[in-house]
């Protein structure tokens, strides 16, 4: 893959490259600032929208005129001519030590998002701060708790058939399978698949393809291609250090958007990696799987 440089955002941390079919455009966020982006490819027109909070993931809804967003104080429908934002549920009840991370939905509607500290990835962690990973049902309300004691969950993908649910659990560097039923959700506990201690570095997002091949990216400036059976295909270099999350998209769903990350930057590191915080695209010779939508 040859990826080249198409919004040169400067985030902290983007975040949630995500295509909507529709209307041929990419969404994804700005962690720290909060920000909401879509970006027209045919045109190169973006607009962006403000939540005025740490936000986890932004993703397309069956209506066209919402965008769901998970930040720091819950699940809500941001409406992109108004701006306002309506609140769905908050899962920790105003737990205001934490916010949550990398949220997506299933087949069925029903959300899935964890919970972090907001001193990850900070001087002031430490391994006790802990949060949790969640299902949240189709009536946006009812709230299941999957998983407690988590530190750092990245990302949530699907295999074609919805049998199995794949998590990047960032702190431990590993990628975790669970048994997935689409009538009720996640079963049992979770199996650890890949291991990337010692070798790729610290995973973050995780994307895959029509043949259920993942793509993990790392901040390590790299991306690692794995087949259904978890076996190495290939590492891919990438033009800057900090790579947080993948998406495809675009008309054949051959494009591959890579959000990455400035994350403490000075001034000379920017200098040094053009286009770090930015989002990136290449060519893939296998079509990516679509996101579900919020519904």
């Amino acid at each position: 893959m040859k990826f080249e440089l198409v919004i040169d955002s400067g985030c902290g941390i983007a975040e949630t490259p995500i295509w909507d079919d529709r209307s041929q455009t990419l969404l994804w966020n700005d962690l720290f600032t909060g920000d909401v982006y879509e970006y027209d490819p045919a045109t190169t027109e973006q607009k962006m929208w403000k939540t005025n909070a740490l936000i986890g993931s932004c993703i397309p809804c069956e209506d066209p005129n919402k965008i769901f967003v998970m930040i720091e104080t819950g699940a809500y429908l941001l409406d992109k001519t108004t701006g306002e934002l309506e609140f769905l549920v908050d899962p920790e009840n105003g737990n205001d030590l934490n916010r949550y991370n990398d949220t997506r939905i299933d087949a069925k509607g029903r959300i899935f998002t964890s919970s972090v500290a907001k001193t990850y990835g900070t001087d002031a962690y430490t391994p006790d701060q802990l949060g949790a990973f969640y299902m949240i049902d189709t009536d946006h309300k009812t709230v299941k708790l999957v998983k407690d004691g988590i530190n750092q969950y990245n990302c949530i993908v699907w295999n074609k058939d919805n049998t199995k649910m794949f998590v990047v659990d960032t702190y431990n560097e590993t990628l975790l399978a669970w048994n997935y039923d689409l009538e009720t959700g996640p079963v049992g506990e979770p199996e650890i698949v890949i291991n990337f201690k010692d070798a790729q570095g610290m995973p973050d997002g995780v994307s895959i393809d029509e043949e259920d091949n993942l793509y993990v990216c790392h901040w390590s400036q790299q991306i690692s291609v794995w087949n259904k059976n978890f076996e190495l295909v290939k590492t891919i270099e990438f033009p800057v250090p900090q790579i947080a999350c993948g998406g495809f998209g675009g008309a054949d769903m051959k494009d591959f958007y890579v959000a990455t990350a400035a994350y403490c930057y000075t001034e000379e590191d920017k200098k040094n990696n053009p286009g770090a915080g930015g989002t990136w695209v290449a060519k893939n010779d296998i079509k990516g799987r679509m996101d579900y939508f919020f519904k």
